[in-house]
C-alpha cells in the first residue's frame, strides 16, 4: 500500500514588475525614507537608499555639477569606504536637483 498522499501543487505566486527608477525619481520619497532609516538608527539601510538612488543618474555629470567624484559615487554604490556626511550632503543635492529638473 502506498502511504503517501497525493498533494497538488499550490499554484506559484507571479512576481509583480517594479520599474525602480519610477519610484527613485521620485525625491521627496527619497528623502522621506532616507529620513526613516536615520530615524530608526539604520545607517545601512540610509545609505542603500542613496546609493540605489544614485545608480540612476550620470556619474560624470555629478563630476562636473556638483563636484562628487565618479570613483567616489562609485564606491558609495559598492560600500567600499563609509561616507562622509559632506559628500552624503552632496548626493542629496545632487539628487533633489537632478530629479527636479526632468
Amino acid at each position: 500500500m502506498n502511504s503517501r498522499k497525493s498533494r497538488k501543487a499550490a499554484p506559484k505566486a507571479k512576481l509583480m514588475e517594479h520599474d525602480t527608477s519610477a519610484t527613485l525619481s521620485n525625491p521627496n520619497l527619497v528623502f522621506r525614507t532616507f529620513m526613516e532609516c536615520l530615524e530608526e538608527g539604520d545607517g545601512e539601510a540610509a545609505r542603500e537608499v542613496l546609493a540605489a538612488s544614485l545608480r540612476h543618474l550620470n556619474k560624470a555629470h555629478l563630476q562636473r555639477r556638483y563636484q562628487i567624484p565618479r570613483r567616489t559615487a562609485y564606491n558609495l554604490l559598492s560600500k567600499k569606504t563609509a561616507p562622509s556626511l559632506d559628500l552624503v550632503a552632496k548626493v542629496c543635492r545632487a539628487i533633489r536637483e537632478e530629479y527636479a529638473a526632468r
